[in-house]
């Protein structure tokens, strides 16, 4: 089976991924990188025979090297980035040092070993905003326009790639990913926040009257969607991934109170504090699909999936 390595696994995203891939028998073997900066993460890591897990830093280049020497990996999957808008507002270089050079990092190391493929996982945010609601979704093809640290990073981290394609052969996808959803997400996101707030009865806090628009995908959706590419993903491609359902974030907010019978008068509204969050978000998903992927889960099939994830394990609070 061929093996791959995957940074991030103590994230959301990818210790989803990891579930999915070995619960569904996907013939692969997997290696796993974190750095573990809160041993919370540990809730998330999946221990099985077929994932071998490794602490370290992807920016730590002797660690990287010696990873890749000792495991050999045939196929790289390049998840682990700092992710939080508002985090990146308030420390820049952090975004930088993980999501750029941490990039470069990993570049350099699949580029020296010789890998398959590097599949790059990216965000729909280094596409700006979409000022109106009339505005078609961004295509593949659209230009890239980050307005924070964090997707300026991720943004940076794609030319990384894309470099390394032209200098020195690199075989790479990206992928562009929705806002995801789903279980073990960080309580700084809005739905799990939202729903740990119901549960605790403290303010909802919703950024002025709450009207952005985000396109939202169960998270499980976005893992097939890279398990599709893995298997039929055209040689130096980009996906955007989604499953194209917009809502604002005051509609995300009611639909879960209704769901969980409460909470609508905890909804409290605030200034937003970075002055004026990015409008919408939509991204078109032709590329994707025409792999023969699509998504399985529906908004409110999904949002019940979550709610019912997070009252069954009120310890994910805790972290």
């Amino acid at each position: 089976m061929k093996k791959i390595l995957i940074t991030g696994t103590g994230g959301f995203i990818f210790s989803n991924f990891i579930r999915k891939a070995v619960f569904e028998k996907h013939p692969y073997n997997f290696i796993s990188v974190d750095k573990v900066t809160k041993t919370s993460v540990l809730n998330n890591i999946y221990q099985n025979k077929h994932h071998t897990f490794y602490f370290g830093d992807v920016a730590d280049t002797h660690f990287i090297n010696t990873l890749f020497e000792y495991e050999k990996p045939d196929i790289v999957i390049h998840g682990a980035a700092e992710s939080s808008v508002d985090a990146s507002l308030k420390d820049p270089n952090v975004f930088i040092k993980s999501n750029v050079l941490g990039t470069q990092v990993i570049v350099n190391a699949c580029v020296k070993w010789n890998v398959e493929r590097l599949i790059y996982v990216s965000t729909d945010e280094v596409y700006g905003q979409l000022k109106s609601e009339s505005e078609p979704s961004w295509t593949e093809n659209s230009p890239l326009d980050p307005r924070n640290p964090y997707s300026a990073s991720k943004a940076a981290g794609e030319l990384v790639v894309k470099a390394a394609s032209e200098s020195f052969g690199l075989k790479y996808n990206i992928t562009r990913s929705s806002n995801n959803y789903g279980p073990r997400q960080t309580c700084d996101k809005l739905i799990p926040k939202t729903i740990k707030s119901i549960i605790t009865n403290t303010p909802i806090e919703v950024y002025g009257a709450g009207l952005q628009i985000r396109d939202w995908t169960y998270v499980l959706d976005n893992c097939g969607a890279i398990l599709s590419i893995l298997k039929n993903g055209k040689e130096n491609e980009t996906y955007n991934i989604s499953a194209n359902q917009e809502m604002s974030n005051i509609e995300i907010i009611q639909k879960i109170c209704n769901r969980m019978g409460k909470g609508h008068n905890l909804i409290t509204n605030i200034k937003d504090p970075r002055g004026s969050h990015d409008f919408r978000y939509s991204i078109d998903t032709s590329k994707i699909r025409s792999l023969g992927w699509k998504p399985e889960y529906s908004l409110p099939e999904g949002l019940d999936l979550c709610v019912n994830w997070f009252q069954n394990n009120l310890w994910w609070f805790k972290e």
